[in-house]
């Protein structure tokens, strides 16, 4: 027989196992960011340092609400169990977190959009409206005493999630357009997956709490979006290099390729000065192209 606490605290323990690694693997990518991009202008460091610690506080307050449960609460869980002041803080840590990168992610759709400002403003301001609701949850939620009066919060987490959603959806959507005149699919392929899974959560956030608002399935979707967010941020910060190496490459060949009929036994006995030259023009041109893949030179977002 399944115990009655497996949809609340054996969810709750789920959720922290998860986040925990998805916290470690965001701590080694921070790490790698300050060791391969230490030129990096301030505006990306401080991005990165902010992110780094609203997560960093919300693990350790998500943790600091399981010690309550389980030692000095051990045996009391139910409806009219008194929420941990930890369990509320670690929402508004989540709320800040997310905001962070949802701002560092409309202002490079600001910069690969030749610097038109309606499209990133309109993201910019959904991350706002994130923001308000995540901070009015956490306000409500400090209000509330038991976890039976949790239906409070509802309004404000159904506009928090959807709000959320919604930025998500808007910035995959954005990175994907601008980068569809790309001579290869690389790009738009990273920014499918990189909007993947905080979609899919926030979308999750929504469903579960409207048809399970009694166990913690949503407070768990919850929690993972800001380790998605984290991780997806400073994945895009820690690979500019490694785009800008497979650009050049997938260029080299789409010039060699282009020239060869062109130019006949010619260009295969003058392979190397025609690929040369080809190639310097058009890596310039993507290089324009996808301006949000910044050079240690040009010092990030």
């Amino acid at each position: 027989m399944a115990s009655p606490l497996s949809s609340t605290l054996g969810i709750w323990l789920v959720a922290q196992l998860l986040q925990a690694i998805l916290y470690g693997m965001g701590l080694l990518q921070v790490y790698l960011y300050f060791i391969w991009y230490p030129t990096d202008r301030w505006f990306t460091k401080t991005g990165v340092i902010l992110i780094t610690v609203f997560e960093t506080a919300q693990t350790g307050l998500f943790f600091g609400a399981s010690y309550e449960f389980f030692i000095n609460g051990f045996g009391q869980f139910g409806p009219n169990t008194k929420i941990p002041w930890e369990a509320k803080a670690q929402l508004l840590a989540l709320t800040l977190s997310t905001f962070v990168a949802q701002e560092y992610f409309a202002h490079t759709l600001f910069l690969i959009g030749n610097r038109r400002i309606i499209y990133p403003l309109f993201v910019a301001l959904l991350g706002v409206a994130s923001l308000g609701a995540g901070i009015a949850q956490a306000t409500i939620l400090f209000t509330v005493q038991i976890f039976a009066e949790l239906g409070k919060t509802s309004a404000a987490l159904n506009t928090q999630a959807a709000t959320a959603l919604a930025c998500d959806f808007c910035i995959t959507v954005g990175l994907c357009w601008r980068l569809n005149t790309s001579r290869t699919s690389i790009q738009s392929t990273t920014s499918i997956n990189r909007g993947f899974f905080t979609m899919l959560f926030a979308m999750l956030n929504i469903i579960l709490w409207v048809t399970k608002p009694e166990a913690f399935y949503f407070l768990m979707m919850n929690t993972m979006c800001g380790k998605f967010y984290m991780n997806s941020m400073l994945a895009i910060l820690n690979t500019r290099e490694h785009a800008h190496s497979l650009g050049r490459v997938g260029t080299l060949a789409s010039a060699s390729f282009a020239m060869n009929p062109l130019h006949g036994s010619r260009a295969r006995m003058e392979p190397i000065g025609v690929n040369v030259t080809v190639a310097e023009e058009t890596v310039h041109d993507r290089v324009e192209d996808t301006k949000y893949i910044i050079t240690r030179e040009g010092g990030g977002f």
